[in-house]
């Protein structure tokens, strides 16, 4: 990995996108916290829901997942970033998209705020395909994270050209369908092919190297890949025209490819060199668990099974904080700590006695977090199953707990200052 840390580019082009992310994963629980009738009581397509999935989405997971892309992507394929200028302006068009995308959901799904701040999302994720395309360029490092980041992007930017048309029907009604079942399209299409897909594709370098596992198979990985490009085509194709065996078979598609991802996983963990992992590799580990929960939740969401609680509400909760906001926040401790020290000791290397990327942050802070954290989810998820509002604030209060913790060691290791040993 350190080969290609010439590549890097500035700081000032990543952190920003980390420290919105940690911002807004506060922001999300603090919303949360003040909202629980909203998550337990009503369907999920409410204005609240609405208005705190986006800010969990586009604020904390995706701005992070771009501004770690715009690090590790000309170090994985050795090759500088395509645009700084670009980068920086992703930023800002997200930044303003964000904001006011959920400010237009909660105050009433206001069809102009959205298909103003919608238009911001997608020129901001225009941007980023343009600057991800063109930095992987013709590399030939890597082919199956090559393969699975690219098409990660272009489901991104699906994803939100769909947000912008719903969008502009909630201003000016032309759909001759439900509106629901397109915004269900939005929303799979935006977990499974950008978050599941861009997640593959970066793990599929990223764990086998930090595990310490050198020859392991990529065989399952091509796999998944078919598997999940054809159950999201089936899926979209079923959804939309109300086929329901087409339905079925996408979703039989997409959970082969997830139980074909997760072999990869656990070939790669069972192979390792390191047995002991740090507290950031066991967080990430972990993440795993709730993927699989999932799937047979996906079956029970798929068959309209009856259920007390809400089945929907649920199944999201365990995909976006149990799965991808537990990779995400355990592998951050692997990105921003490495970007920071790469430009306050990269100069210094083999000149005097550094520290190392894991002495940026309090690691005494890293497992309060890394337990409240998971502590929270559980509890959560029982809330969400027997809709008791006293568990629900229980379990947010602990997510709330982390994410301060988590925030606070983003802060440290953004403001890293040089120090001698």
């Amino acid at each position: 990995m350190y080969q290609g840390t010439r590549n890097a580019p500035s700081t000032k082009v990543v952190v920003p996108f980390f420290i919105l992310s940690a911002s807004s994963w506060v922001a999300a629980l603090l919303f949360l916290l003040f909202h629980a009738s909203s998550i337990l009581h009503k369907p999920f397509f409410n204005p609240d829901m609405l208005a705190v999935t986006h800010l969990l989405v586009l604020g904390f997971m995706t701005s992070v997942i771009i501004g770690a892309l715009f690090q590790l992507l000309p170090v994985i394929f050795l090759q500088s970033l395509y645009s700084e200028k670009i980068g920086k302006a992703v930023f800002y068009f997200l930044l303003t998209g964000v904001i006011g995308l959920s400010a237009s959901f909660y105050f009433g799904i206001d069809g102009g705020g959205l298909t103003l701040f919608g238009t911001l999302v997608n020129i901001a994720v225009i941007l980023f395909v343009i600057n991800i395309w063109g930095t992987i360029g013709k590399s030939t490092e890597n082919p199956v994270a090559k393969l699975f980041v690219r098409t990660s992007a272009v489901w991104l930017l699906i994803t939100t050209l769909i947000g912008l048309l719903l969008a502009i029907n909630f201003l000016h009604p032309y759909l001759r369908f439900n509106h629901l079942e397109l915004l269900k399209v939005h929303a799979h299409i935006g977990i499974f092919g950008w978050f599941i897909f861009l997640i593959i594709g970066v793990s599929s370098v990223l764990i086998p190297m930090f595990l310490l596992v050198h020859k392991e198979s990529k065989k399952p990985l091509y796999i998944a890949y078919y598997l999940l490009v054809s159950g999201i085509l089936l899926g979209i194709t079923g959804k939309i025209w109300s086929t329901f065996y087409l339905l079925e078979m996408g979703y039989g598609f997409v959970a082969g490819g997830l139980l074909s991802y997760a072999y990869f996983i656990y070939n790669v963990y069972k192979q390792r060199m390191r047995k002991n992992l740090a507290y950031d590799l066991k967080k990430s580990m972990t993440s795993y668990i709730p993927l699989l929960l999932a799937i047979p939740v996906a079956i029970l969401f798929l068959v309209e099974f009856n259920s007390k609680f809400n089945l929907s509400v649920f199944y999201i909760v365990i995909l976006l904080i149990g799965f991808i906001s537990t990779l995400i926040l355990g592998m951050f401790y692997k990105t921003l700590p490495f970007i920071i020290w790469l430009k306050v000791y990269k100069a210094h290397v083999g000149k005097v006695k550094t520290l190392l990327p894991k002495d940026l942050y309090d690691p005494k802070i890293l497992k309060a977090h890394f337990y409240f954290h998971i502590i929270g989810f559980l509890i959560l998820a029982i809330s969400l199953v027997t809709m008791e509002t006293l568990i629900f604030y229980i379990g947010v209060a602990s997510l709330l707990i982390g994410a301060v913790l988590f925030f606070i060691n983003v802060l440290e290791v953004a403001t890293h200052k040089r120090k001698e040993l």
